[in-house]
Order: C-alpha cells, then structure tokens, then sequence
C-alpha cells in the first residue's frame, strides 16, 4: 500500500514539474489595447476582434513566442490613459500597444508616448497630430483615417454631393476637433470660403445645448452641418435635428466618430430614414456587393470566433475598427517576422518600430494590399510616412436599415 501510494506521489509530482516545465518553457507576449472600454465598448470590441482574429491565424504563435492580450481601459481619460501606458512600458513581455476610437489620449500625450518608446498601432483615432510627432524616430503607426486627408474628402462630399453653399462646421471641443478645424478650413478656402462658420461643443452637450447650437446654425442660414463627434453627442445632436419640420432640417455630413457606440440603436433606422446622414470610412466594408476571397475567410474566421454572435455581416458593430486592427495586426506579424526576437523587449520593440518602416513584401488586407505601407517619418519631407493608408482609400458611408454600414458616393 505505501508502496502504491509512493509511486502515486511521485507521478502526481512528475506531472506537476511536467505541467511547470511547459508553462516555463512557454514564452508568452503580450499585446496590449488602451481604449474607452466602458462608454464605447462596441469600438473597443471590435478592434480587439480584429487583433485576435488575425493572431489567431497563426495560431497565436510567432518566433518562438505564445501572443497573449491586455486590455486596458482609460475611459475617455487622458490622464488615466497615460497610466496604463506605463504599465505597458514597465511590462517586459509587452510588445506593442494598440489605441482605440479616442484621438486625444494620443494627442496629449505624444511625447510621452514617444520619449517612452511605447510601440503604439492606430487603428482607428484619426487626429493629424497623432503620428507627426517631430521626430524620425517616432513610435506611433496609424492604419485609419487621417484628419489632415480626411478633412478635404468630408468637405469636398459636403459640397459637390450635398451642394452646401453655406457650410457649418460643428466640431468637438477637442484636440480631434482642433485637428479637423485646422484641415476643413484648409479645405474650405478652394470654396472661397475663408473664414467657415464654426461651433465647438464639450463631450456633456445635453439635448438643450444642441437644440441651442442648431437653433443658432438655421439663423445664421447654413445650409448643411460638418459634424466632428462621437456615438454619444452625436445621437443627441441627429435627435434634436429631427424634432425640426421635415423641410428645415438640414443634411449631417460626419466624421465617423458616431458609429463607434450606439448612433445606430439611439437614431434607429425608422428615425433615419428621415435624415439626411452621411460619415467617412475607408472603402471597404464586409456588405460592399462584391468581395475578395480574403475577405470572405476573414469574415467566416470572425463568425467562428464568435461563438454565434456574428453571423452577417450586420451584427459586426463598429465594423471599422475589426477591418483597420485586422489589416495592421497583419502588418505588424510581418514586421515581427522580419526581426530576431532577442527577449530584451526594449530591443525588441525598436526592431519591430524599425522593420515596420521596412515591410518586404505585399500583405494582401481587407482595405487592400499594403506595398511598403510605412516609412521613416520626416516632418518636412515625408508627413505621412506613418500612415499606411491614403485619402484615395477614404469613401463616404451612411447607415443600411439593418444598421450595417453601406458604402456610398451619392
């Protein structure tokens, strides 16, 4: 009996240090995300979504390393934002940093970002200043819209499609509001417009405020609102604009700011139906009428993923988000391809900075196919040397009655 029970401990034992040897021998890195979780969680989402999604065609695995996720929540705070950077800097198995739908986190804190070196990737916060931090050594890569190019695109729908004569810019209070202000007045002056009529408003607008602001945009005769905002203000703002008779009511062009939350649910399809909406994304979509065979496994990849939550592409929220972190997550395991991990993840983290700026080869993505999508940035010569794509990547989408996003130029 104690001989059995001997030889029981011993194999319970060598199962254990068996067990222990493999979690040792398991080298794990981490990838991190630093977003609004909790007030816009479908953006948030959908960018982890993608992220996973394209580790998960690797099996999680690359050089020699299991990839395992963080997600950090900073709740539209830049302060609490600057924090869980620092967590991520301080972990030495902390290999990049993704951001969410906020660009003010990013914009406040470049430098620190920066002068830290923490590997960040944007796939979706669009403010200019993002990525043009003044340095060649710069830290921060974005596959999103761009504010600098996207500025001229909005304005240029708002224009020629919608025919404003008398636009009015209504743009967040905000370093993503400055950003859009600085490149739609730029674009505005080839309409002979040289100074635009211009409100800002603050993340608490309350629907007296905005039924204020639209009160103050009909007197003054626009004829068309230029919105810069998120889910939240943007609701509030299209809800006050359809308590207007049906012929006051003025065309809503707007940065694509409002379908990182619930815009969809609060102004439903019924309420839509009677407004004239419209907000820049990039080009493709999982309902454009014609699909790639990529894109057709990355979608059934997404339905599999999740466990029956996705089954069309109408239940993919915020689908943005999963396409940009999908499409940079690609270019990122290139980039890590491209390199000897040495463990020191200080080195390591500059290695993949490095070959980032240097991918070899074509990646075939859901937007398109990336030749060299990055390059040393050069605040004189090359501005958008961080930015993998380009305003002839940009198009103009509104809401479908099934709350997906339909690409449209009309």
């Amino acid at each position: 009996m104690k001989n059995r029970l001997k030889i029981t401990v011993l194999i319970l034992l060598s199962s254990i240090g068996s067990l222990l040897a493999e979690e040792v021998s398991e080298k794990v890195l981490y990838i991190y995300q630093d977003a609004d979780i909790a007030n816009h969680h479908e953006s948030a989402q959908a960018i982890q979504q993608g992220i996973e999604v394209a580790f998960n065609e690797i099996d999680n695995h690359i050089a020699g390393y299991k990839i395992a996720f963080k997600y950090l929540d900073h709740r539209g705070n830049v302060v609490r934002s600057k924090r869980n950077y620092q967590i991520f800097i301080d972990d030495p198995n902390a290999l990049v940093i993704y951001s969410g739908i906020h660009s003010p986190p990013l914009i406040k804190n470049r430098a620190f970002i920066n002068e830290n070196k923490a590997l960040t990737l944007v796939p979706w916060a669009a403010g200019g200043p993002i990525t043009r931090y003044p340095s060649p050594e710069n830290w921060v890569f974005r596959l999103s819209v761009d504010d600098t190019q996207a500025g001229p695109v909005i304005i240029n729908f708002a224009m020629n499609n919608q025919k404003c004569q008398n636009p009015h810019l209504l743009l967040e209070e905000s370093p993503w509001g400055d950003s859009n202000l600085q490149s739609m007045s730029k674009a505005l002056n080839n309409y002979n417009i040289e100074t635009p009529r211009l409100t800002r408003f603050s993340w608490n607008l309350k629907a007296k405020g905005a039924r204020f602001v639209l009160d103050n945009i009909m007197d003054k005769g626009s004829d068309c609102v230029i919105l810069v905002g998120n889910a939240v203000e943007g609701a509030i703002i299209a809800k006050e604009m359809l308590k207007y008779p049906l012929a006051q009511r003025l065309p809503i062009i707007s940065h694509w700011g409002i379908t990182g939350g619930n815009f969809h649910e609060v102004v439903n399809a019924d309420a839509r139906k009677k407004l004239n909406l419209h907000f820049i994304q990039s080009c493709f979509s999982f309902t454009n009428a014609e699909q790639s065979p990529l894109a057709q496994q990355v979608f059934e990849q997404l339905v599999s993923y999740s466990n029956g939550l996705i089954t069309e592409p109408k239940d993919l929220k915020s689908a943005v988000g999963f396409i940009h972190a999908y499409d940079l997550t690609k270019l990122l395991i290139q980039a890590i391809k491209q390199t000897d991990l040495s463990g020191d993840i200080i080195k390591d983290r500059e290695a993949i900075r490095r070959a980032l700026e240097n991918i070899k080869v074509p990646i075939e993505g859901l937007v398109k196919t990336y030749h060299k999508p990055f390059s040393a940035f050069d605040s004189e010569k090359n501005t958008n040397g961080h930015e993998a794509l380009q305003s002839d990547s940009y198009c103009m989408g509104k809401y479908g009655q099934q709350d997906e996003i339909l690409i449209s130029d009309d």
